[in-house]
């Protein structure tokens, strides 16, 4: 049970956050997108320090759940009290991902994740 430890705790705690109603939370006028980005913050930082997956693979879960929870492209479950008040307001999806990285940053690390995958490849100069 104890190696299931790193697995578990990740998950429930933020999960717990993120199923909390707002009045539990001891700030006044946190609305439920900042209650998700609270969760997702939670689970940053646990995966960082008990390290279930990868390190570079939290931060592409971070980045999947940002989309799918806070963006204005998510999921329409997430979206479906998008107007009202104490909901909070949607962030744009181009928002998010200039937040990460830039253009030219994902082509490289684009065509180096494709380099790794090919190991048969010699690079010869002409």
């Amino acid at each position: 049970m104890q190696k299931y430890l790193k697995y578990i705790i990740p998950i429930s705690i933020p999960l717990i956050v993120l199923l909390l109603p707002l009045s539990a939370f001891p700030f006044e006028g946190l609305t439920i997108v900042q209650q998700r980005v609270i969760a997702i913050f939670l689970l940053a930082a646990l995966c960082w320090v008990f390290e279930p997956i990868p390190i570079y693979a939290t931060s592409v879960v971070i980045i999947v759940l940002e989309l799918l929870l806070v963006s204005n492209k998510g999921v329409y479950l997430f979206r479906m009290g998008e107007g009202q008040p104490h909901f909070g307001e949607l962030l744009n999806y181009n928002e998010i991902m200039a937040t990460f990285a830039s253009p030219i940053i994902m082509l490289f690390l684009g065509a180096s994740s494709l380099l790794w995958r090919q190991p048969n490849i010699v690079w010869t100069s002409t």
